[in-house]
């Protein structure tokens, strides 16, 4: 099946620019330009965008966006009045996309993780126009359990996910039969730029004699900030040389806020603060091209877009061995267990070994190159052909 000519919905969680929203738009752009498709987005939770979204969305190809309000879908396995109420709330919420959709004939509807992909399979059912529609499990997800899922997956043509382990829930929580399942890792989105490496890390304090590790993520609890601060402070003792470089986004909510401000407090407390830069919400080609090793702690991944963009800076990269992880960075002897001691010894061989620094590099610029937009969208439709008849 041809992705082309096509009227797609793409479904967001709201106007934060993570790694899946950054997929979609690139996605979109392309299935634009190269495909004569016209993309829309219908946001879930909200349709409150940070400045981040607002300025991609402006120059992106998204022909219009659509909110209908906060979502209610969900319904326990349980006979009650509040149960009966959450029945009709959900039935209202289904009823009002049906009411705002229809009129746009969307032919195919893409959403990106588990909450918009329940949404999704109830669209594919409702909107008359709708021909092909799939669950897409993304990285650290969870699944509710609730009966409006429970159908939604064990009827959805296909379920893609972007690592193996993406796909595990999956065969343990429902028994999806295998047939249904499919691996898609995604592409990278990001473009690389020239720019004044010297300026940069002038505005972002960053040493321009040091040899910088980095670490760009969301500031969340299964991100590993703190261990790889920790490791740091080892690896600095011995080899004076190093640097750190922190970067998250600290604004989200409440809690990426304390945990900013943990790391910053240990920082100073450990009198650290000319050798490890703290930062939020820079841009992350500014922060690329400051690196000389990217790394990525964590208690769980998918196919984390972070690495693909190390890969495509050729920076080496040490990285916990998730499975989409291992599949991207293949050979490589800095896929290390979320072990203090594996840690500091990667960090190590790759700050005092020129050859493995090359080698490392070498095989990250060739190894990212599989990952581009087109290669994605064929395997795409692939998929789409064998599970739509």
């Amino acid at each position: 099946m041809k992705i082309e000519n096509k009227n797609i919905l793409l479904i967001f969680q709201g106007g934060n620019l993570g790694g899946a929203e950054r997929q979609a738009f690139g996605l979109a752009k392309y299935l634009v330009k190269e495909k004569n498709c016209k993309v829309d987005i219908l946001f879930v939770y909200s349709n409150t965008l940070s400045e981040e979204f607002k300025e991609v969305l402006n120059k992106s190809n998204i022909n219009k966006t659509h909110f209908f309000g906060e979502p209610y879908l969900f319904l326990k396995r349980e006979i009650s009045i509040k149960n009966l109420k959450r029945l009709k709330w959900s039935l209202e919420y289904l009823l009002k996309l049906r009411k705002g959709l229809i009129k746009n004939e969307y032919d195919i509807v893409i959403p990106f993780q588990n909450t918009q992909s329940k949404i999704a399979y109830y669209l594919y059912k409702l909107l008359p126009t709708v021909k092909f529609a799939f669950w897409h499990q993304l990285g650290l997800d969870v699944l509710k359990h609730d009966v409006f899922e429970s159908i939604a997956v064990n009827n959805m043509p296909c379920i893609i996910g972007n690592a193996e382990n993406c796909l595990d829930m999956f065969k343990t929580d429902y028994k999806v039969k295998t047939s249904k399942l499919n691996l898609l890792p995604q592409y990278l989105s990001l473009q690389k730029e020239l720019r004044d490496k010297e300026a940069i890390k002038d505005v972002l304090k960053i040493p321009k004699d040091k040899f910088v590790f980095g670490m760009i993520a969301h500031f969340k609890s299964f991100k590993y900030h703190d261990v790889l601060l920790k490791v740091f402070k080892s690896l600095h003792k011995k080899h004076p040389n190093t640097h750190l470089v922190l970067m998250g986004n600290k604004d989200n909510d409440e809690n990426t806020l304390s945990i900013y401000n943990n790391l910053k407090e240990d920082i100073i407390k450990s009198s650290l603060q000319s050798h490890v830069t703290l930062l939020s919400n820079e841009d992350v080609t500014d922060v690329l091209i400051s690196l000389d090793v990217g790394v990525l702690l964590s208690q769980i991944e998918g196919t984390p877009n972070v690495v693909m963009e190390y890969m495509l800076y050729g920076l080496p990269v040490i990285c916990s061995n998730h499975p989409g992880c291992v599949n991207l960075l293949e050979d490589s002897t800095l896929l290390v267990n979320n072990n203090e001691g594996e840690i500091l010894d990667a960090m190590e061989r790759i700050t005092t070994t020129k050859s493995l620094y090359q080698k490392e590099s070498e095989n990250n610029l060739r190894y990212i190159k599989k990952y581009n937009v087109k290669n994605y969208v064929e395997d795409l439709e692939v998929i789409l052909s064998r599970n739509f008849n």
